[in-house]
C-alpha cells in the first residue's frame, strides 16, 4: 500500500500571504473610498495644503493591488504561475513607487515581505514544480 501524503504549504507561506491579502483588501478598499469621496477629501486637503493622489496614481494602485491578491490566491493553490507572476507585480509595484515619489529609503521596508516569501517558496520548492 502507498502511502500518499498531501504536500502541504508551509507556515512561513501562509502567513505572509495572510498578512499581504489583508493588506491588499484594506488598501483596495482604501482606494475605493478614495474614489467615491474625491470631492470632499479634495475640499479638506486644499485647506490643509497638502497634495492629493492623482485619478490615475488611484486606478495603478488599485489594479496592482488586486493583481497581487491574485497572486497570492494562486500562490496558495500551489500554481507556479502564482509565484512568477507575484514576484513580477511586486517589482512592478516598487518600481511604480519609485517612479511616482522618488526613491525614499522607507521603500526598503516594501521589501521585507517579498524575500520573506522568497526565502520560504524556495524551502517548499518541490510543491510549485520549478
Amino acid at each position: 500500500m502507498e502511502s500518499t501524503q498531501l504536500k502541504k504549504l508551509g507556515a512561513g507561506i501562509v502567513t505572509i500571504s495572510a498578512i499581504q491579502l489583508i493588506g491588499a483588501i484594506f488598501s483596495v478598499l482604501g482606494s475605493l473610498l478614495l474614489f467615491s469621496s474625491k470631492s470632499e477629501i479634495l475640499n479638506e486637503m486644499q485647506t490643509s495644503k497638502q497634495n492629493i493622489a492623482s485619478n490615475t496614481q488611484i486606478t495603478i494602485t488599485l489594479i496592482l493591488q488586486v493583481l497581487l491578491a491574485i497572486t497570492i490566491i494562486l500562490i496558495l493553490l500551489k500554481k507556479s504561475i502564482g509565484i512568477y507572476s507575484y514576484f513580477t507585480v511586486v517589482t512592478i509595484n516598487i518600481l511604480y513607487s519609485i517612479i511616482s515619489i522618488g526613491f525614499q529609503w522607507t521603500i526598503i521596508f516594501s521589501l521585507i515581505l517579498p524575500v520573506l516569501m522568497a526565502i520560504f517558496i524556495y524551502k517548499k520548492k518541490s510543491l510549485f514544480t520549478f
